[in-house]
């Protein structure tokens, strides 16, 4: 999740998107399964203990704990300050805590340079405009040490296209009900998607009953359709090296796989 350019009279969907009702849907993850993606991303980028990551677009924190309690010295950095705070709450109990810091993605630069950078989970591509995009690329390049490594996880265009769903339907904790519209621009860049919510008459902890008119809230999403070889080729644009995109075991990309990895190394004296 990340922030806007510097002109204050434009406006994203990402600035009101990520309220409680995402954060609902966000929290509803396996934590085994974060822990699998947790093991992916050390070993896409090399990561052992003691050594220090950042997650761009950190969210709740989930990976990073993990990470963390590996060993990892991670930071994250989310434009949500809600985020920010639920994700400090959720580390608090750790002996080994992240550090957690409200921040624009698209112009962060760590103080010190890390080991590895990871953005997973479609935190990526919500500008129309691609150089926009590769700015949040040139940031992590700019956070990293000579020879670090960059980690992107992204939906795997081919196989989402070709296994289109316009319509999908979930229900998480909380009694929070989502309904996800799915429709692609008629040039074929850009997913556009609408996310409904509906508390199913339970009140959402606010002490609203659910933040909404009618116990509904609906929000609009949109998704830079990115194929592989234009990953790479952004990835290149932005200064790394020895760019690859694989499947999330780090196996050959195949058109069944439903996401994907990209990696890039800074390029160090060679």
């Amino acid at each position: 999740m990340m922030t806007k350019p510097t002109d204050s009279n434009l406006s994203f969907w990402w600035e009101t998107f990520y309220d409680d009702a995402a954060m609902a849907v966000l929290a509803d993850q396996d934590p085994k399964q974060i822990r699998s993606q947790a093991e992916m991303i050390m070993r896409a980028t090399g990561l052992v203990a003691g050594q220090t990551a950042m997650d761009q677009c950190c969210g709740l924190g989930q990976h990073a704990c993990v990470l963390a309690a590996r060993g990892v010295r991670v930071v994250g950095i989310d434009q949500s300050p809600m985020y920010i705070e639920q994700a400090r709450r959720q580390a608090a109990g750790d002996n080994k805590n992240p550090e957690f810091l409200v921040a624009d993605a698209l112009v962060y630069r760590h103080h010190e340079t890390v080991d590895a950078v990871y953005n997973w989970h479609s935190s990526f591509g919500y500008f129309d405009d691609d150089a926009m995009n590769c700015q949040m690329l040139s940031a992590a390049h700019a956070s990293l040490r000579d020879g670090g490594m960059m980690l992107l996880e992204f939906p795997n265009m081919p196989h989402l296209l070709n296994h289109f769903r316009g319509t999908m339907r979930t229900e998480h904790p909380g009694g929070v009900l989502l309904e996800r519209e799915s429709t692609v621009s008629p040039d074929g860049t850009t997913l556009h998607q609408t996310w409904t919510y509906r508390w199913n008459g339970r009140d959402n902890g606010n002490g609203s009953g659910n933040g909404s008119e009618n116990g509904k809230r609906s929000h609009r999403s949109s998704l830079r359709i990115y194929h592989p070889d234009q990953l790479i080729a952004m990835f290149k644009e932005s200064g790394f090296v020895d760019v690859r995109v694989s499947s999330h075991d780090g196996d050959e990309l195949t058109a069944e796989c439903a996401r994907l990895l990209v990696t890039g190394r800074k390029r160090g004296d060679e």
